[in-house]
């Protein structure tokens, strides 16, 4: 089956999704791989990763479904961090890891400098590596990965001794979040300098219009309580949104418990989450309806790997969700898989 919607078709249909309208087909992507990842390998050798990001597309147009093409530039979510001075570990399998820059000592945030956008860090790799796949690639492109500033505190900070510090060191928590911020704000205006055609201002495969603003990963959401997220991670998220004209917040993990918490950032476009991490019914109680949700059951989403027969599954989120600013990504085991998949789930009803 031809996927007969055009570029234009498709993006129009996600606005509206994501502006909550009613009586739309609902958003699918059906995708035969899962997460991209800076490895090392990707790092060593962008030529090789442009083709690979290539390749993957031009399959995936193969596939019924609201997919559009982009290349992702990123080094992973730590490249912020890495402009203050934090050191980049690469992995053969995931995004490098980060060595932080403070552990015991909460005083040391304020020797921290705000980066060069242009010049620090990671930073001239990565508008580098954008000049290269703007050159040489066919799609439009995203920027470096976007950590919140929360996310990016704790690359920063070791992860258990600022998870203390919120509590008993929250002046130094503060400041090192709002030069987190600013940070984030420069690099994101660098590269969309650099980029001509943008995608979108996320790291991931939803195509949200750069006037509906930023995507931001918030994982660190998940392990906190509602209390101390509104106050370290809402509070600085609004700067961002502020910024953009809007915010998308991700988490991976069980976030039913922050949801109204989340609903009370600025000019929220969506919330971004893991469906088989989160109690379903819980989760439609408190957010069906509210804002967009873009939800995703890849592979790595299931224990052991081990996902239901999707179409079924599929069926019953929208049953539980409805359709209204409901987005659905999912991840099948081959690329005949996920042409079938798309082609009967097309057919519903709610994708009309």
């Amino acid at each position: 089956m031809v996927n007969h919607l055009s570029t234009e078709e498709k993006k129009d249909i996600m606005r509206r999704a994501f502006q909550l309208e009613a009586n739309i087909p609902v958003p699918i992507l059906v995708q035969p791989f899962g997460k991209w990842y800076a490895t090392r390998t990707n790092m060593e050798d962008w030529e090789a990763d442009l083709i690979f990001q290539t390749q993957r597309y031009r399959e995936q147009q193969q596939v019924f479904d609201h997919s559009l093409p982009h290349l992702m530039t990123g080094v992973g979510l730590g490249a912020i961090a890495a402009s203050f001075g934090a050191e980049p570990r690469w992995d053969d399998e995931a995004d490098a890891w980060i060595k932080p820059l403070v552990t015991t000592d909460p005083q040391a945030v304020y020797d921290l400098q705000l980066p060069d956008p242009y010049t620090s860090g990671l930073n001239p790799t990565i508008l580098k590596r954008i000049g290269y796949f703007q050159q040489h690639g066919e799609f439009p492109l995203e920027p470096c990965n976007i950590a919140s500033p929360l996310t990016t505190a704790t690359y920063i900070w070791d992860y258990s001794e600022m998870m203390f510090a919120i509590t008993e060191y929250p002046a130094q928590v503060h400041h090192l979040l709002e030069l987190v911020a600013q940070a984030t704000i420069d690099f994101v205006r660098a590269q969309m300098g650099m980029i001509d055609n943008l995608f979108a201002l996320s790291h991931e495969d939803w195509y949200i219009p750069v006037d509906m603003g930023i995507r931001v990963s918030d994982d660190v959401l998940a392990v906190l309580g509602p209390d101390h997220y509104e106050e370290f991670g809402v509070r600085y998220n609004n700067i961002l949104a502020r910024e953009f004209g809007g915010i998308s917040v991700h988490s991976c993990g069980s976030i039913v418990h922050q949801i109204p918490t989340i609903l009370k950032t600025e000019n929220l476009i969506s919330i971004d989450l893991t469906l088989p991490h989160n109690d379903p019914v819980a989760l439609a109680e408190v957010a069906a309806g509210r804002t967009a949700l873009t939800m995703r059951y890849w592979l790595q989403d299931w224990d052991n790997w081990q996902a239901p027969d999707l179409e079924e599954y599929t069926d019953r989120v929208i049953e539980l969700f409805g359709t209204r600013g409901v987005l659905l990504q999912m991840e099948t085991p081959t690329l005949p898989d996920a042409i079938e998949l798309s082609r009967r789930l097309r057919q519903k009803p709610w994708s009309q």
